[in-house]
Formats: structure tokens, C-alpha cells, sequence
């Protein structure tokens, strides 16, 4: 009787072990996913902040654009007869 209960015992452990063994692999695949959405994402973000700096840099360029005509015709407006 004392095998019997050894036996079962360790074919308790047996089980628990292979759903440990099987929570991990689900763990790691999915970790393995998320590590992926994540670089996916880094590279999103990463050309959406190229894109608003180059937004940024063509604004300041029409700004600067605007006020230099802005400026010729006050300039002609105050010199004309």
C-alpha cells in the first residue's frame, strides 16, 4: 500500500508539472507575441514622430514665408505716394 501511495503521489506531481510546463510555453508564446506588437508599435510611433517633425519643419517654413511677404507689402504699403 505505501507504493501504491507513492506512485500515486508522484503521478500528481507528474500532472502538475506538465500543466506547469504547458502554462509556460502558452507564456512564452504569448510573451514572444507582445514583443513583436511592441516593436511594431516602436516603429509606428517612430515614423509618426518623423512625420510631425517634418509637419513641424514645412509650417515653420510658410510661417516664415507669410510674414516675409507680410512684411514686403507693409514695406510697399508705407512707401507709396
Amino acid at each position: 500500500m505505501n507504493n501504491e501511495f507513492i506512485i500515486k503521489q508522484f503521478d500528481e506531481i507528474e500532472t502538475k508539472v506538465e500543466r506547469v510546463l504547458s502554462a509556460l510555453q502558452a507564456i512564452e508564446a504569448e510573451n514572444v507575441e507582445l514583443k513583436r506588437q511592441v516593436k511594431s508599435l516602436e516603429e509606428t510611433l517612430g515614423q509618426k514622430e518623423t512625420a510631425e517633425s517634418r509637419f513641424a519643419d514645412e509650417k515653420r517654413q510658410i510661417r516664415e514665408r507669410v510674414d516675409g511677404l507680410l512684411a514686403r507689402l507693409s514695406d510697399f504699403g508705407s512707401s507709396a505716394p
